[in-house]
């Protein structure tokens, strides 16, 4: 059983093969996400990467903003409201003729690094700021903690961008990052907090306690939890 994981993000576009074990058995593919960043142009980009992909059984995929039942509800780092309502599982569905599960790209990236023991949290560090939260395993859905306001207005996605990166300089974001930890520890006593995406290698070592870096790869590994499978490190009730 083969899982084609499926990473669509506000930059780029990235896909990997895993087994059952959550292993790559392929090469992680990647190409910038188009623009405009529509569903139709979108998906015509990812069709022309999964053309070049090894046979697949499955396929799980993780987007930027809120799905409901693999309809998108919200994709604020897509910029177009076309996204709005959008039948995106079926939609890859239909492209790969392969079943399709589709959730935020956060919780499927927590997926592949949670240990499944306690509360534990991820946050995802590019575009924009992607969080998901679990407890035991078991995952809060939709938790979109970015779009909180957390300094003078701003929210924790306006505070710690990858734009605002870009703007104020890796010194003062990362102390902004830091702000972002300090503010969630007291609120929701996290056992651990990982930290993923393209801005967290901006980090510097060391990171505060309980708080733990990893890569994309391995935050991918958690499409095949949203399958259930039991081989998998943790798997979604």
């Amino acid at each position: 059983m083969r899982t084609l994981t499926i990473d669509i993000g506000g930059t780029g576009l990235k896909m990997i093969p895993l087994d059952l074990r959550g292993e790559a058995i392929g090469e992680r593919h990647r190409e910038l996400t188009p623009t405009p960043r529509t569903p139709k142009d979108v998906i015509a980009v990812l069709e022309t990467m999964v053309d070049r992909q090894e046979p697949f059984d499955r396929v799980s995929v993780g987007f930027p903003g809120v799905v409901v039942r693999g309809v998108v509800r919200t994709a604020p780092n897509l910029g177009t409201e076309d996204w709005s309502g959008f039948d995106l599982g079926n939609a890859i569905t239909q492209m790969t003729d392969r079943p399709t599960r589709v959730v935020n790209d956060a919780e499927l990236q927590g997926y592949g690094v949670i240990a499944g023991e306690g509360v534990e949290m991820v946050l995802t560090l590019g575009t924009g700021l992607g969080t998901a939260l679990y407890t035991d395993g078991r995952l809060v859905p939709n938790l979109e903690l970015g779009h909180h306001p957390l300094r003078k207005g701003k929210t924790y996605e306006e505070l710690v961008s990858d734009a605002e990166l870009a703007r104020v300089g890796k010194k003062r974001w990362r102390k902004r990052v830091q702000r972002v930890f300090d503010t969630l520890a007291p609120i929701f006593n996290y056992d651990r907090l990982y930290v993923g995406g393209g801005n967290a290698k901006k980090l510097v070592d060391p990171l505060p306690p309980g708080v733990e870096r990893f890569d994309n790869v391995s935050g991918m590994e958690g499409g095949v939890a949203l399958w259930g499978d039991r081989t998998a490190k943790v798997a979604a009730p």
